[in-house]
């Protein structure tokens, strides 16, 4: 295996280059590429089989010619990042990252990573040459102007549930009693079954009930059943419906003839969204977050994957603030339970499991947020600074207001607020008021009363003094200047 690093750091580089030459078993050529002119050269040159790349470095225009013969790479690249932010799993998301790895690297993991991929690619060389028939794969993967299976043979495509299976299904299948009226063709991840029958869902259901039997596991088997065409249309129309065990699992037959129909969605949360979940965070409403999770997977209703996940990851980022502020990332269990999330929200191939998943952690935060407040751990700063940018257009909003809603003394949230922030919690509270309505005088044309009262001043007068006080010059001068 021809393997191909890329990052600034070269010690990093240089370590996981010992590990695998240390430990990785089989042969592997492994080269490094520490600038853009070497990554370049590289892939020209050396031609890997796989790309572990530094995601971080995408970070200006300068790597975009990198960046676009990173999409043409034929082969399987890996990524690596410092922290697990959204705007990273768009990269990865991108350039169909096979794994997203967040530094320091678990080295067993990678090991893992890249002994499934040299086996794969492995057994499809081997396959290729043992294949009896070897222009089917021409035709699989070639355009041809001919049909290319017979009126009485069916063209089918099996995934196992889970991909370590794949060889013993491949191995499993040649030795059913139906075998004689099939030819498999192992892909990569996927197996072409040619069946010979008169009664294909028969034969398919016994063979997904078979396997479920002896294997404890289900199958998908994904069926053309569309007019005669070339082997090439059969295999990208059922590869496609097979796309459907995103949103279906596993254990079913896909036609097809009967292709979802998805539709896209901006995946970025709203304002409005993005409150709904702090808020739902703050109250340990949980039923509020799987409501507003299974708005997703409504009944009839199917979102593009990539749509889907980068809005979970967007919705991550909000339960990674959530974290912080009860410095729940300093358990260790936790912040691993969290860096396990996001590969799966990346990886996984269920979307339901995705769901779960996200909803069985952020159980477990909330609980561990009750008990946070409880210990008095947490960073009640933060927490009065966000009830302020949440309310500070209610005139009732006050000190002693936040200090009883945090379950403190208003002197002891008024002595920890002024050492924290360098200025007393009123007149934070009056610089957040101020700051919107200097907005709201240039972006609209609202009276100043009406701009005062928005902004949590009963007396517009009152307003002027103090916005005096803060910008320098009247509100009426300021919004004429």
């Amino acid at each position: 295996m021809k393997l191909l690093l890329i990052d600034r750091d070269s010690t990093d580089l240089s370590g996981i280059r010992w590990f695998l030459h240390t430990y990785f078993p089989g042969d592997v050529t492994i080269e490094i590429g520490t600038t853009i002119n070497e990554a370049l050269q590289s892939i020209q040159q050396f031609e890997p089989e796989v790309i572990l790349l530094n995601i971080d470095l995408f970070s200006n225009n300068r790597l975009i010619a990198l960046y676009r013969v990173l999409q043409k790479h034929s082969g399987t690249i890996l990524a690596m990042t410092t922290e697990p932010l959204f705007k990273n799993a768009l990269k990865a998301i991108d350039l169909q990252v096979a794994h997203l790895f967040v530094k320091p690297i678990d080295l067993e993991v990678l090991k893992q990573k890249l002994t499934a991929i040299s086996l794969r690619t492995t057994k499809a060389e081997a396959v290729y040459q043992e294949a009896t028939d070897e222009s089917f794969y021409y035709q699989l993967f070639l355009d041809s102007k001919t049909s290319s299976l017979e009126t009485n043979i069916h063209f089918t495509m099996i995934e196992p549930e889970h991909s370590e299976m794949f060889n013993k299904l491949y191995n499993w299948l040649q030795q059913t009693p139906i075998y004689s009226s099939m030819r498999i063709y192992p892909l990569s991840e996927k197996i072409v079954c040619l069946f010979q029958t008169n009664d294909l869902e028969k034969d398919v259901r016994t063979l997904m009930k078979e396997w479920r039997l002896t294997n404890n596991s289900s199958l998908n088997i994904g069926v053309y059943d569309g007019e005669p065409t070339t082997m090439k249309n059969m295999y990208t129309l059922t590869k496609r419906a097979l796309h459907q065990s995103f949103y279906e699992g596993y254990g079913h037959i896909f036609y097809a003839s009967k292709q979802l129909e998805t539709q896209t969605f901006d995946p970025l949360l709203t304002p409005e969204e993005q409150q709904l979940l702090t808020s739902s965070l703050e109250d340990g409403n949980i039923e509020a977050v799987k409501s507003f999770l299974y708005r997703l997977s409504n009944e009839g209703i199917y979102y593009k994957q990539d749509d889907l996940r980068i809005h979970l990851t967007s919705v991550l980022a909000q339960i990674r603030r959530f974290m912080l502020k009860y410095k729940l990332h300093e358990k260790a269990a936790i912040e691993q339970n969290y860096r396990q999330l996001f590969h799966l929200i990346i990886e996984h191939p269920i979307f339901y499991t995705i769901l779960n998943g996200i909803i069985s952690f952020t159980q477990r935060l909330i609980e561990l947020a009750n008990e946070a407040r409880i210990e008095k751990r947490a960073d009640y700063v933060e927490l009065a600074i966000e009830i302020i940018d949440q309310q500070f257009q209610d005139s009732g909003l006050s000190l002693p207001f936040v200090a009883h809603k945090l379950g403190i003394s208003p002197n002891y949230l008024s002595t920890i607020f002024s050492k924290k922030q360098g200025l007393p919690f009123k007149r934070y509270l009056q610089q957040v008021r101020i700051q919107n309505a200097t907005k709201m005088l240039v972006e609209t044309d609202f009276a100043i009363s009406e701009i005062a009262y928005l902004n949590g001043f009963d007396d517009s007068n009152y307003f002027i003094k103090i916005f005096k006080q803060h910008i320098g010059i009247t509100p009426h001068r300021y919004r004429k200047t």
